[in-house]
């Protein structure tokens, strides 16, 4: 059975700490990615792209981010909001 990731918009480099892009992604954001991503108001799908394989290995093994303190960070494809992924547990 796979685990359930926390994600959250840990750090948003902007003065008003809200993405430009359009998904407006605002710091402090948290989605739990279970079976579906979460639908009232998503993950950036390209930032969700990235952060993809990293979500996987979470889910389904014990190795990924133990030297983290069991969590990763991401920073998404433009350079704009970091993403710190952990299990939910």
């Amino acid at each position: 059975m796979a685990r359930k990731v926390r994600v959250e918009a840990c750090q948003v480099r902007t003065e008003s700490r809200v993405c430009p892009g359009m998904a407006q992604t605002e710091q402090g954001e948290t989605y739990v990615l279970d079976a579906r991503t979460p639908a009232e108001r998503g993950i950036c799908c390209q930032a969700f792209t990235a952060m993809s394989p990293f979500r996987t290995a979470l889910e389904v093994t014990d190795q990924v981010g133990r030297e983290q303190d069991g969590h990763l960070d991401i920073t998404c494809p433009h350079g704009v909001v970091t993403f710190r992924l952990s299990r939910a547990y």
